[in-house]
């Protein structure tokens, strides 16, 4: 267990942050709620790993005697943000005792041997892609929220990944919505057509680890893993396995009639309507586009609300039904001024799309529509 180093308080957080992501919060294993601190000459290796997914950070110390112990991950990093700016010197004794020296503070903390950390995948594999760190982030950030949360259906808790030469294109679903967002010229390094499914919670956590947006991503697969390196960090993750869902058999073609809405005043109406709905019961909000007006409305047991927008559209007037979270969820989503809604029947899916393209760049939302009452 011999282990002895000092570091200043700002590079240990640098190393212990990252990796806190991925340590598990509920294990009956101990080892899966610490962080596993590897010391090899000048070098601090940090790792996290629930078993799904890992992170291991790497950092400069001023190394003494290399050793490897595992502290419970809560209680490290919350020591380290409390101590002031100043050197902090790790030393780890007998009877699995670290001693924690910093300032005019110190504290002994009980380890686990290194031995109890769990054996991790092989961080190499023979696939591998690049792709800047603030497009990735962007990517995730308008997807995932579409990801089903509970894992009744497993495939849909991941989020799909498809390469097609330097074009990436990731979509989410769930039973209610789906997201699907495509960037052209997002992919370097790789000339192979690939498609892998990760877990959404797994993309999330990384997609906070992406802090620099100019940075570059280095992406590896195995056959059940993949791999991001960026910066001093590797993040790892388990895939799910099997075949997603045909997507493209969800989205509507014959749809009819189209609307131009403002997104921020399409979203504030919508906020404004589900003030009186009760998430419990999950009232409908019934969204009426009549001539150039779209009247959003809503009766539930606090009361009735309306709520009027100008919009722009083409085709027959049309009453629907939505879920008024989701809903909310795709048009926070996008990113532009204007969007246009595609419909064609009160039983069929909205699609939500920009009003105006960019190149290189596309986005789409599919929200399935509530049976309305009466």
């Amino acid at each position: 267990m011999a282990l002895k180093f000092t570091s200043d308080r700002r590079t240990l957080l640098s190393a212990i942050m990252p990796a806190l992501t991925a340590s598990s919060t509920k294990s009956t294993l101990p080892a899966l709620e610490g962080l596993l601190f590897d010391l090899r000459g000048e070098e601090l290796t940090v790792c996290g790993y629930d078993l799904e997914k890992g992170v291991k950070t790497f950092t400069q110390v001023l190394g003494e005697e290399d050793g490897a112990v595992i502290l419970n991950a809560q209680k490290i990093s919350a020591i380290i943000r409390n101590l002031p700016d100043c050197d902090i010197h790790f030393e780890a004794g007998e009877n699995n005792i670290v001693k924690i020296t910093g300032a005019q503070s110190d504290f002994s903390v009980h380890a686990l041997s290194a031995d109890a950390f769990p054996n991790l995948p092989e961080l190499s594999g023979d696939k591998s892609f690049r792709i800047n760190a603030g497009t990735l982030k962007d990517v995730i950030a308008s997807t995932y929220f579409a990801v089903a949360q509970t894992d009744a259906r497993p495939i849909l808790t991941g989020e799909l990944f498809k390469l097609e030469n330097k074009k990436l294109t990731v979509v989410a679903l769930d039973n209610h919505r789906m997201a699907l967002r495509e960037e052209d010229d997002a992919i370097n390094g790789c000339e192979a057509e690939m498609s892998f499914i990760v877990p959404g919670k797994s993309v999330y956590e990384f997609s906070k680890l992406l802090t620099a947006p100019d940075e570059t991503v280095i992406c590896e697969l195995t056959g059940k893993h993949i791999i991001m390196r960026v910066g001093n960090t590797v993040f790892f993750s388990r895939l799910i396995e099997g075949e997603f869902f045909d997507y493209t058999k969800a989205i509507p073609t014959q749809n009819k009639i189209f609307a131009k809405i403002d997104t921020g005043s399409f979203i504030e109406s919508v906020e404004r309507a589900s003030l009186l709905i009760d998430e419990k019961l999950i009232t409908p909000l019934k969204c009426s586009f009549k001539g150039n007006v779209l009247n959003i409305s809503c009766s539930t047991q606090y009361g009735r609300v309306n709520d009027n927008i100008r919009i722009s559209k083409e085709g027959e007037d049309i009453e629907i039904g939505f879920n008024n979270r989701y809903l909310l969820d795709a048009l926070r989503a996008c990113k532009d001024e204007l969007v246009l809604a595609s419909l064609s029947s009160p039983l069929m899916s909205m699609v939500i799309t920009p009003a105006v393209e960019k190149e290189g760049s596309r986005y789409l939302y599919l929200v399935l529509p509530m049976r309305l009452n009466g």
